[in-house]
């Protein structure tokens, strides 16, 4: 079994080492489908790294050491050391889902986004956005406390 890896930037390709997974949204109730939102950490600076998908079909975060014990025994085609984005195809993740979801979305693109501790997968037929956000410093006196 061969598991293929294409790498994409987002922004600057930042490194995936220096990155965490600050917090993650998914819901079942949305306009259009299934909304998710997933928020990095950035290596530097107070700016998180925002990731939206509107309708996402599966989603599971696995911590990295997990993810190496998953992957024992195939070979994976197109990693990069410390890359963060990639869209992966014929992964044990994807096809362990069940033949109704795999012929019922067949267009599903599994999305992997790699950090120094954590992996987050996603299955969605829908295409990522991203934005740089300020991360709001817990230090900071709020606006109405001044």
């Amino acid at each position: 079994m061969t598991t293929h890896y294409t790498p994409f930037d987002v922004f600057q390709n930042f490194t995936c080492t220096g990155m965490e997974l600050y917090d993650l949204r998914h819901s079942y109730f949305g306009d259009d489908g299934k909304p998710l939102t997933a928020h990095f950490s950035l290596p530097t600076g107070d700016d998180l790294l925002k990731i939206h998908f509107s309708d996402a079909d599966v989603v599971r975060v696995l911590d990295e050491l997990l993810l190496s014990t998953e992957e024992y025994g195939i070979e994976r085609i197109g990693v990069k050391p410390y890359h963060f984005a990639y869209r992966v195809e014929n992964s044990r993740f994807f096809l362990s889902q069940s033949e109704f979801y795999r012929g019922q979305y067949r267009e599903a693109v599994h999305y992997r986004f790699i950090t120094g501790g954590a992996c987050l997968d996603v299955l969605t037929k829908s295409d990522p956005n991203f934005a740089l956000v300020r991360c709001f410093v817990r230090d900071d006196p709020e606006p109405d406390d001044v």
